[in-house]
């Protein structure tokens, strides 16, 4: 009977002992408030916040410089990933009209966007904000009726005036100047 009553006793005093540990509240309730609230460091946007960047890629597709660059910034920096960059609104729409005069037509088909916000910059070159990524498989004919079919990634940056103020393309250029070479007298 006694080791019964003592196995009793010490399940027991676990079970009560458990109970009380849960019940207990945390010492420093504003530290649980802040844990609660933390921002993630990125976050998924809606893919409605994307339309912006789908309007200036149909602009592009349609040859239209003024469109293309209607949501940016008059300081923007638009990159490539061959390290040349050109900065102002009006050096990206001269840039895109003599690229134009190159150009017989251009589309581009399998589009994907990604909105994401970033809170907490991953590097000291990242920008804390809303980014647009976005892929598109482009299809361009050049007048001298050569084809290029080639895949683009672009982010795009927007400031806090809902102005995208950084453009940066991930493409590989040297087809596109091997294609063209004999149009650039």
């Amino acid at each position: 009977f006694m080791k019964k009553f003592l196995f009793g006793v010490i399940v027991s005093t676990i079970f009560i002992s458990c109970a009380e540990k849960a019940e207990e509240k945390p010492k420093d309730e504003t530290a649980a408030v802040t844990t609660e609230t933390k921002k993630a460091a990125t976050e998924l946007l809606d893919i409605s916040e994307a339309d912006g960047v789908r309007t200036a890629t149909d602009a592009l597709a349609n040859k239209d410089a003024n469109g293309l660059s209607a949501s940016y910034d008059d300081n923007i920096l638009y990159r490539w990933s061959g390290g040349d960059s050109i900065t102002g609104k009006q050096a990206v729409i001269d840039y895109w009209n003599g690229r134009f005069k190159l150009i017989d037509s251009l589309s581009f088909t399998d589009a994907i966007y990604l909105p994401i916000k970033v809170n907490e910059p991953q590097s000291k070159y990242s920008t804390p904000g809303k980014w647009v990524l976005a892929w598109n498989f482009s299809h361009v004919k050049y007048k001298n009726g050569k084809w290029l079919h080639f895949w683009i990634h672009t982010d795009y940056h927007y400031d806090d005036a809902g102005k995208v103020n950084t453009v940066v393309q991930y493409i590989d250029r040297r087809p596109i100047w091997d294609a063209t070479k004999d149009l650039m007298k």
